[in-house]
Parts: structure tokens; sequence; C-alpha cells
């Protein structure tokens, strides 16, 4: 159901008479030391930390840190900037984000 209501959502945003772009995040690598605010996502991220660098090394478009997020966010919203296309997913977001890979 969840992935039905935001498959909606989406293609009414995207009937909008604006821009809009969907991000599709996948997994996100907190970085600078912000943690969440929820108990539970700071649990899953210490105890999923070890193999974050794993997942980079061998899918590395299917990890994007907090900080590529923000900027792909800014990116989007800046004029000028090619954007690949409405909906984003990883690849896109550590392209417009100007990710570098990170080694921990």
């Amino acid at each position: 159901m969840w992935a039905r209501v935001k498959g909606r959502t989406e293609n009414d945003l995207l009937e909008l008479p604006f821009r809009a772009y969907m991000f599709r995040p996948g997994i996100v690598q907190p970085v600078r030391g912000v943690p969440s605010r929820t108990r539970l996502y700071r649990v899953l991220y210490a105890v999923t930390a070890p193999l974050v660098p794993l997942l980079r090394r061998f899918a590395p478009d299917l990890v994007i840190t907090s900080e590529a997020f923000g900027r792909a966010m800014i990116a989007v919203a800046t004029p000028g900037t090619e954007v690949p296309g409405h909906i984003l997913r990883p690849a896109d977001i550590n392209r417009l984000g100007g990710a570098r890979t990170r080694r921990n």
C-alpha cells in the first residue's frame, strides 16, 4: 500500500504546473556526527555502520551520504542545474550532490 500511495503522490506532483523532483535515496549514510532524533534509527545506524564500507565498495550507487543528499536538493532548486529527470535515484543524487566516495 505504501508504494501505491507514494506512486500516486509522485504522479500528482508531476502533474502540477511547476517543476517537481522525486528523491528515492536508497541507503542514507549520516555524516558529520548529526544523529537521528529517532532512537531506533540511531541503533540501526550503529549496528549497520560496519556494513556501509562494504556496500559502498560493491554497490556504490545504492548508498548516499546525508551531505550529498542535501547538496542534491539544493542543486535541483538552483536555476541552470542540469537535472537528469524528475525521479532521482541514488546514482543521480550522488552526481548532483558531488558525492565523493568515502572510505570508513
